[in-house]
């Protein structure tokens, strides 16, 4: 089955996001994608699109925060979901590749398919700097090139499963950061350090 991730530039209103939204599905469904993906955080509705994913197999959307908490992805375990799609709203650079380092790694332990799906052209600080992706027992499929970008891959019906499945990993350093500052907490060390 073909499936598409569309990754697209943030835009200064709600009807220009839904006009590239539209223009972006209609490209996808022209080159031939069964299911489109978009990020949770399109038109700033706080809603992904991933019910169709359904066609695949049991899927499971975490956006913002809860797709990177480790809580989460534990809960998540005992309904063993065949998709995972992640959209948290990267808040730098660095947090997009440590949320596709997350992904590979919940594709051998949590859902053999996990999706990014991502905005991009944020400030630094502020939701949306891309990584979108698709990954499939832990092989990068699909990574966006560019700011604005659709990515396709073919993947099997009906998906295999991780077997044996690994431990849930642990959340890179810079997501774990980034989890305690919205929390209001410091992060703890293990070693002897000071993060005042």
């Amino acid at each position: 089955m073909k499936i598409a991730v569309l990754q697209l530039l943030l835009r200064p209103d709600a009807d220009s996001e839904r006009r590239a939204l539209a223009e972006a599905t209609a490209r996808a469904v022209a080159q031939g994608a069964e299911v489109v993906v978009a990020p949770a955080t399109l038109a700033r509705e706080g809603e992904g699109d991933a019910q169709a994913l359904g066609i695949i197999g049991r899927v499971a959307l975490l956006s913002g925060d809860a797709a990177i908490d480790p809580a989460e992805h534990a809960l998540l375990l005992s309904a063993t979901p065949d998709v995972l799609v992640l959209s948290p709203g990267a808040e730098s650079d660095i947090q997009a590749e440590a949320v596709l380092e997350l992904a590979i790694a919940l594709s051998i332990s949590l859902a053999s398919l996990v999706i990014v799906a991502e905005r991009s052209g944020a400030e630094p600080g502020e939701s949306g700097h891309g990584g979108s992706a698709i990954v499939l027992l832990g092989e990068v499929l699909a990574e966006a090139l560019s700011d604005e970008d659709v990515l396709f891959a073919e993947v099997p019906v009906p998906l295999p499963t991780p077997a044996p499945r690994a431990p849930l990993p642990e959340t890179p350093p810079i997501l774990a950061q980034r989890l305690a500052h919205h929390r209001g907490e410091r992060m703890t060390a293990d070693y002897q350090a000071d993060l005042s």
